[in-house]
């Protein structure tokens, strides 16, 4: 019997595109998350011979739409994100100031994926994101004894998110 090698997958080797948006300086990707909802299992159904209690349990779909986080490090004149954020906000989203989006939600919708490579540059997985669009946003703090690079946070909500087989097996160029 051939005997499996085991390889863990490195967290610090991956990239992230949408629609029209490519080569972009990403920091960090956190928490590709979402939650079935299940219902049902709260309270007994019915009560049969015997004394046993029945209760049934059924998904009911998603509690939310699956999302995810990414920071973006900012980059002078490169405003994709941003402006990608921007185009989906209502064309008025913050009571009492002048904060306006362009209102464009249904248009603006992207799809893109998250992608690791292995220590080869081989991509070894992958999540297929399907109609994105930016939730929220904020920029890490600026200091005078700061060293840091500046980043943007976006939290990217979407209509789904599978993971798939990673495309193409060549190395990154």
């Amino acid at each position: 019997m051939a005997e499996t090698t085991i390889r863990p997958i490195t967290t610090s080797r991956f990239y992230v595109e949408f629609d029209g948006m490519t080569e972009k300086l990403i920091k960090s990707v956190q928490e590709i998350a979402f939650q079935g909802q299940v219902k049902g299992y709260e309270k007994a159904l019915a009560s049969t011979k015997g004394g046993k209690t029945l209760r049934q349990s059924t998904s009911s779909g998603f509690e939310e739409n699956p999302n995810f986080t990414i920071e973006v490090y900012l980059r002078e004149g490169d405003m994709d994100f941003y402006n990608w954020m921007q185009a989906t906000m209502p064309t008025s989203y913050s009571a009492g100031s002048a904060a306006t989006g362009q209102g464009q939600w249904a248009q603006n919708r992207k799809s893109g994926s998250i992608t690791a490579y292995d220590p080869g540059d081989h991509p070894i997985l992958r999540w297929d994101i399907k109609s994105a669009w930016i939730k929220s946003y904020k920029v890490s703090d600026f200091a005078a004894d700061g060293a840091d690079l500046a980043f943007e946070t976006f939290e990217i909500v979407c209509e789904d998110i599978r993971r798939v087989a990673p495309r193409g097996g060549a190395p990154l160029q």
